[in-house]
C-alpha cells in the first residue's frame, strides 16, 4: 500500500523540480587528436588494426621499426557520419612520418608510449 502512495509523489516531484543541466548542441566538424611519444629513446611499438588486417611498427627492429612519436587526429565531419582517422607515425630511424588515412572505427595499441598532448576533455 506504501508504494502505491509513493509513486505518485515521486512523479510530482520529478516535474517539480529544475532539471539538472541543458545539453547544447556539438558543432561539427569535431575533431580529437592525440599524441603519443616514445617513453625512451630507442622508441615504442605501436599496431593498428585495420579490418582483417594489422600494420606493425616496432615490435621487431629489422621488419618494423620503432616508433618516436604517433600523432592521431579522428575527425567527425557532420552528425551520423562515420569518422576519419589519420594517424601520423614517425619511426626512430626515419626523417619523414608515415601516414594512415582511415574511414570508420580503427582500434590500436601502444606499448612503450606516453600520452603528451590532447585536446580531447571530460564533458
Amino acid at each position: 500500500m506504501r508504494r502505491l502512495h509513493l509513486a505518485p509523489l515521486l512523479v510530482l516531484i520529478s516535474l517539480i523540480l529544475p532539471t539538472a543541466g541543458v545539453s547544447a548542441q556539438l558543432a561539427y566538424p569535431q575533431v580529437v587528436r592525440m599524441r603519443y611519444e616514445a617513453a625512451e629513446e630507442k622508441g615504442g611499438s605501436f599496431i593498428i588494426w585495420l579490418d582483417r588486417e594489422r600494420l606493425h611498427h616496432g615490435l621487431d627492429s629489422r621488419l618494423y621499426p620503432a616508433a618516436r612519436y604517433v600523432e592521431i587526429r579522428h575527425l567527425t565531419p557532420s552528425p551520423g557520419s562515420p569518422p576519419i582517422t589519420v594517424i601520423e607515425v614517425m619511426n626512430v630511424n626515419s626523417s619523414i612520418p608515415d601516414f594512415y588515412h582511415v574511414g570508420g572505427i580503427v582500434r590500436f595499441k601502444l606499448t612503450g608510449m606516453v600520452l603528451k598532448s590532447t585536446n580531447a576533455t571530460d564533458r
